[in-house]
């Protein structure tokens, strides 16, 4: 009796079990949300989804450029598209009075008066359009750029002419022990990051008159001359040489080196006259 009991119950159970699972929905994974699109995000919002890499600098910008006129005024002559300077309603031609309070005197104030703001800011903007003053309310934008580039920017802002010549220096690799090998895999390294770096330069600097590249065939064989090896020890005897018979200015060399879970490149910018380093950056990349 009892255990005629006991095998009811356990079947009344089954049962109730099999119904309350019948019933009850079936869970299904949920699809990850999709990535935030940048073109419906603020640009304090872009900015906190965007890590800082390292190597570079977060540029602070209004999206506007200026050239002074023969009055001294800060003339409007590029405007970029999609920043806040053309969603404010900035038109070429108009004169810069103030950004954020700071006065625009010279180019360089482009850069100062919004270094220190957050990203995402309003900024009041005085302008003179057509002889009248109005102020506009602009979004401060912000783009990433490598550290050598932001400096020589800044020079170019200050009013300085820059003449680069882009060098190679150490190139290593741990992995390869064979010399001869080394020596050819150094040697096209190096060729590459001699033109990359060229080429980024000429890029960002494409709108700027004072800047220009040194030819790479003129530094090469200035190096060769001087029998220059691959320390990255920048001589005064150098820098004279390249500063007097190639016009070169300003002086950016370049290292590689391989390890087994990283490549690390470093930057280093010298100002050819007195030897001082502007600007000693690195970046690394997981291999």
């Amino acid at each position: 009796m009892k255990r005629a009991i006991i095998l009811l119950a356990l079947a009344v159970f089954a049962t109730g079990t099999q119904e309350a699972w019948a019933a009850s929905p079936s869970k299904k994974p949920q699809p990850a949300p999709p990535p935030p699109d940048p073109a419906t995000m603020t640009q304090a919002e872009l900015s906190r989804a965007t890590p800082l890499r390292e190597g570079f600098v977060r540029r602070r910008q209004v999206g506007l450029n200026t050239q002074q006129r023969p009055d001294g005024k800060m003339e409007v002559v590029v405007i970029t598209k999609g920043r806040g300077a053309e969603k404010a309603g900035v038109q070429i031609g108009d004169i810069v009075v103030a950004i954020g309070g700071w006065p625009i005197k010279q180019r360089i104030d482009l850069l100062d008066s919004v270094r220190n703001r957050k990203v995402g800011e309003f900024l009041p903007l005085t302008l003179i359009r057509n002889g009248t003053q109005m102020d506009l309310n602009v979004e401060l934008g912000f783009t990433d750029i490598e550290e050598p580039i932001y400096a020589i920017y800044r020079l170019l802002y200050e009013g300085k002419k820059v003449g680069l010549a882009v060098m190679g220096a150490e190139i290593v690799n741990t992995l390869l022990t064979d010399r001869v090998a080394l020596e050819q895999w150094a040697k096209g390294v190096k060729s590459n990051l001699i033109a990359k770096w060229e080429n980024r330069c000429l890029k960002a600097m494409s709108r700027e008159k004072e800047f220009s590249l040194v030819d790479r065939q003129a530094v090469e064989q200035v190096l060769k001359e001087l029998n220059f090896g691959q320390s990255g020890m920048v001589s005064e005897k150098f820098r004279a040489t390249i500063g007097k018979t190639l016009g070169a200015t300003h002086l950016l060399t370049l290292e590689f080196s391989r390890f087994r879970d990283a490549d690390v490149e470093k930057q280093r910018l010298i100002e050819i006259e007195t030897g001082k380093v502007l600007v000693s950056s690195m970046r690394s990349t997981k291999r």
